[in-house]
């Protein structure tokens, strides 16, 4: 779980989360949870193998404010041979406010699709099957 405070530059002229700022609050958790899944995406690049964002679904459900204290929570939903996609859960004191939904893909370094490789996919998969 990753924990963060709403700064200013999250918000925007009324006080509240602007949308688009969800899904940075999305990155920073699921970079953390791929890390402590003894995934480093850094590494990975390095052998050729890159991970982008397909499609990104965010479902706002309570308003966040400059200031709140939140926690969100990823976990992997699916692994294929060439994608996988994660789910996010915001909460602030317990309670949810936004759930979210990342599909990320597999390239090489000029962008061209390529399969998750095998050690990349089965600690995905070790992931899933200890939920």
């Amino acid at each position: 779980m990753y924990s963060t405070r709403i700064y200013y530059q999250d918000t925007d002229a009324g006080g509240v989360v602007y949308f688009a700022n969800y899904l940075r609050l999305f990155e920073k958790s699921w970079f953390e949870y791929l890390i402590s899944l003894g995934i480093s995406l850094p590494e990975w690049e390095k052998m050729g193998t890159y991970v982008l964002i397909k499609t990104a679904f965010v479902d706002l459900r309570e308003r966040l404010r400059y200031g709140d204290i939140v926690n969100i929570s990823t976990s992997i939903k699916e692994v294929k041979n060439a994608y996988f996609v994660l789910t996010h859960a915001v909460s602030k004191n317990g309670k949810a406010t936004t759930k979210g939904e990342i599909k990320m893909v597999c390239v090489d370094k000029n962008g061209k699709p390529k399969r998750l490789p095998e050690d990349f996919k089965n600690r995905l998969l070790t992931a899933i099957e200890s939920k």
